[in-house]
């Protein structure tokens, strides 16, 4: 017996919605197991876990007890408030709770920006997407973020990189919407929440983006928040000790995962890892054979890329790799390059096109560095350590000469059409 149209349609729809009930169902599952790995954490200092949190909330009491929150004599060691005064001005009301009671809320606020986070990556891929394959790549997003150890790593030191991953993936959906002003003020935000995620404003240089000057205003609006709060919370020394707490940052005596810290590690005797051959020209060469490298990428991403989308996320790789010190889970900040390209690939699931390799060769990189423990101990090999730097350097490469190749040959993605769009004010 033939099933009537009616009869079709409503099964779809019946098995479209129970799809999503299934993501959202995997979705809590996933959060509440991440909630329930971190809630016995006490944060007690400046090492161990929590250790960032307990220095967001330290120095949110020193603000409310009318004192600088800025400590210089910690920073050599990796430790202390390096940030603008505005995380620690919205835990002030909270200063006198106890410790561990903001530190359950901010788990749980965190556990919940990752989950918004791959929301909004989601929804940006979305029109590209037929209906059932959208709650497919947002499934894919919450897995792989996270079943990541720089996501683990990011929720058990208690950092902000949950947030600014929202405001910066906010930023490239207002985009698309052209809103350029509030894409630009996003970013701006980004930048006052943890000053380096303002090199993501280099996306705005991209070749043929439209509404580059109102993304600028909005970009200068709200960069001018940060010397504001320093200035109102500790009068002129108050904005000297942010700029320079800001600009000593660089000098933290860290591991770092970029152009600047991988060749150290490797090539120097910095008491971090065990070198593979201490020869400081070795280093000096790779240095700058790295940095060359990734400008290049960079380059090429701005000047070539047939995405605003995708050219966004390979510029913030790239910043991300030219960092001073660049810690394990800014990895964190390369996982939308996966998740676009995989929704490219959902649009046609063909396994015999570039598209499906690229998506492929990013999941290998997933795969690699997702479960990848943090190692800070001199008696680790620096090649060991250095493992996760290079599998990022590979996967920006991948993804930025792909995306060139794309715009060279005329592929263009739907996404690249926001630049088209009317700006709205």
């Amino acid at each position: 017996m033939r099933r009537s149209p009616m009869n079709t349609e409503g099964g779809r729809k019946f098995a479209f919605r129970a799809l999503w009930f299934f993501v959202f169902v995997g979705t809590a599952y996933l959060a509440i197991r991440r909630y329930d790995l971190f809630k016995g954490v006490i944060p007690k200092g400046t090492s161990g876990p929590g250790n960032d949190f307990w220095q967001f909330l330290h120095a949110a009491r020193l603000i409310a007890a009318g004192h600088n929150p800025y400590n210089f004599s910690q920073l050599a060691q990796g430790n202390g408030y390096v940030y603008s005064p505005l995380i620690a001005l919205l835990l002030v009301p909270f200063a006198h709770a106890g410790t561990v009671q903001i530190w359950h809320v901010w788990t749980a606020l965190s556990i919940a920006a990752v989950v918004l986070f791959a929301g909004l990556v989601t929804m940006v891929e979305a029109p590209i997407l037929i209906a059932w394959r959208r709650p497919v790549l947002f499934g894919f997003t919450v897995v792989t973020a996270f079943q990541f150890m720089p996501t683990t790593v990011e929720l058990n030191s208690g950092q902000v990189d949950t947030f600014v991953l929202i405001l910066l993936a906010a930023s490239v959906l207002v985009l698309e919407r052209g809103w350029r002003v509030a894409s630009g003020v996003l970013i701006g935000l980004s930048a006052v929440v943890k000053t380096w995620p303002g090199g993501a404003a280099l996306s705005i240089l991209r070749r043929g983006r439209a509404g580059r000057s109102r993304a600028l205003v909005g970009l200068v609006i709200a960069l001018v928040l940060a010397p504001v709060l320093a200035l109102a919370i500790g009068g002129t020394s108050g904005f000297v000790d942010f700029v320079k707490m800001t600009i000593d940052a660089r000098s933290q005596h860290l591991a770092s995962l970029s152009v600047w810290g991988v060749p150290k590690l490797l090539f120097s005797h910095s008491g971090l890892a065990r070198p593979i051959l201490a020869l400081a020209p070795l280093q000096d060469i790779t240095t700058l054979v790295l940095v060359l490298w990734v400008i290049g990428l960079l380059v090429v991403a701005l000047r070539w890329s047939e995405s605003s989308v995708l050219c966004f996320w390979n510029v913030v790789a790239c910043v991300v790799l030219l960092l001073p010190v660049s810690h394990l889970d800014y990895t964190m900040y390369l996982l939308p390059i996966l998740w676009i390209w995989v929704a490219r690939w959902l649009t046609s699931l063909r396994f015999n096109d570039s598209v499906f390799v690229t998506a492929g060769l990013l999941m290998l990189w997933w795969i690699a560095t997702f479960d990848l423990s943090p190692v800070y101990l001199s008696t680790v090999s620096s090649l060991r350590f250095s493992v996760i730097f290079f599998a990022n350097l590979a996967a920006v490469t991948v993804s930025v000469l792909e995306d060139r190749r794309r715009a060279r040959c005329g592929i263009a993605s739907s996404e690249g059409a926001s630049d088209a769009l009317v700006g709205k004010g």
